[in-house]
């Protein structure tokens, strides 16, 4: 029986609908109506939210990132150790030291001590008041060098006789001492005062002790005695002789 070209063609269509038919359901689709990739014909895409792949590369740190950045906390941590910035001190600039002149040679300290044999005392009157009795004790350097002493002489009264005749010496200190240099021939001085005026400590006469003929004079810093005669009278209030210290030169001549 012959054929219709109709029907054949109708045929051919069906065949090709459900060919089309038949790849719809080998791809199915999802569930949320989207199609669903096809199976070991395509790779799987990066996962949605994820960054691409070039991305994510980038933003993976590495292993001398991490050494960098610990370098980095720690040169901050050792700045915040040293506290703030000081600034460093300025040398102050170099002076020379100051030169004074050479101080006077003071010969007073070059000098020895004077002895007792280096000097010889003499006694002169000065000028007296009602009752009291002045006079310049001087000592005086009759020896070949220059010697030096300095303060308050000691005392005593020798009666004609030999014997010691009381005698009380008191300094005085209105004067302070000073140092006395005394070249061959120099002298130094001191005054001497006392009393005329019978007192209660004398004799109960009235009289004062014996009349002196001579006084002994230890100089400063010595043990022993230079004499000299004593023409002034006699000494009351119990031999009592108030004396300055040694000063430069023999005194007022009266």
């Amino acid at each position: 029986m012959r054929r219709q070209p109709g029907r054949a063609r109708t045929r051919i269509a069906l065949a090709a609908v459900a060919a089309a038919g038949l790849l719809a359901a080998g791809c199915g689709t999802s569930s949320d109506g989207e199609s669903a990739a096809p199976a070991g014909n395509s790779k799987p895409g990066p996962a949605q939210g994820a960054p691409d792949g070039d991305k994510a590369q980038q933003d993976v740190p590495t292993k001398d990132d991490a050494e960098r950045e610990k370098a980095a906390g720690a040169a901050e941590d050792g700045k915040a150790d040293e506290g703030p910035a000081v600034e460093p001190l300025k040398a102050k600039p170099k002076t020379e030291p100051k030169t004074e002149p050479n101080a006077a040679v003071d010969d007073s300290a070059a000098a020895p001590w004077c002895r007792t044999g280096d000097l010889a005392a003499s006694v002169r009157p000065l000028n007296s008041a009602a009752g009291n009795r002045y006079a310049a004790l001087v000592l005086t350097n009759d020896s070949d060098a220059t010697c030096r002493t300095r303060g308050w002489t000691g005392l005593q009264l020798v009666g004609a006789d030999g014997t010691d005749v009381p005698t009380n010496v008191v300094r005085d200190g209105s004067r302070t001492p000073s140092m006395q240099t005394l070249a061959p021939g120099a002298s130094a001085w001191s005054r001497l005062h006392w009393t005329v005026v019978a007192g209660d400590s004398d004799d109960p006469s009235g009289a004062c002790r014996p009349k002196p003929a001579e006084l002994q004079v230890i100089p400063p810093d010595t043990y022993d005695h230079t004499d000299t005669a004593w023409q002034l009278g006699e000494v009351c209030d119990a031999g009592r002789i108030e004396s300055l210290p040694l000063a430069k030169g023999p005194g007022p001549a009266r």
